[in-house]
């Protein structure tokens, strides 16, 4: 499940749902206004904890394996449509993992525990990629990691 503003959280989403064989969901919601106004005002919605439109498609969450849960960082936090999704309280899966895109490098600490108490339970993995990994491609080295952190495997021995 994912909400993208810009189409770097989306990037990122559709290398992990292909290399996982997983479907992709998206969370749509009217895009924040370009801008200096813009962005105050999402801010400021931000803030006040203001709804937001959105649509999420009607899926059984919670009989998943795992979800991975994919916004851009604003202000500290994941994107309100997100957020929002996750406050009406919707069936999730035992596993979450996060995916997180920002305009920084610096480790989300906040956003990944807001995102916990939100979602009740603690990530499997975590993937932050800033907008510098994304233009320089490095993320997808990254990506093996949080795939074998995602990925439940069962070993038998003979």
């Amino acid at each position: 499940m994912l909400y993208s503003t810009t189409g770097q959280t989306q990037k990122v989403s559709e290398e992990l749902a292909w290399e996982l064989g997983a479907q992709m969901h998206e969370i749509n919601a009217a895009p924040p206004e370009n801008g200096v106004f813009g962005r105050l005002f999402s801010g400021f919605a931000a803030l006040l904890a203001r709804g937001l439109s959105y649509d999420v498609p009607d899926q059984p969450w919670d009989r998943s394996d795992l979800l991975i849960l994919g916004a851009p960082i604003w202000n500290g936090r994941a994107a309100r449509p997100l957020r929002q999704w996750l406050e009406s309280r919707p069936a999730l899966p035992e596993r979450v993992a996060f995916l997180l895109t920002s305009e920084e490098a610096e480790y989300p600490a906040r956003a990944i525990e807001d995102l916990s108490d939100l979602t009740g339970r603690q990530p499997v993995a975590v993937l932050h990629v800033s907008e510098s990994d994304i233009s320089r491609g490095t993320w997808k080295g990254r990506i093996e990691h949080f795939l074998d952190q995602c990925v439940v495997r069962y070993h038998h021995s003979a």
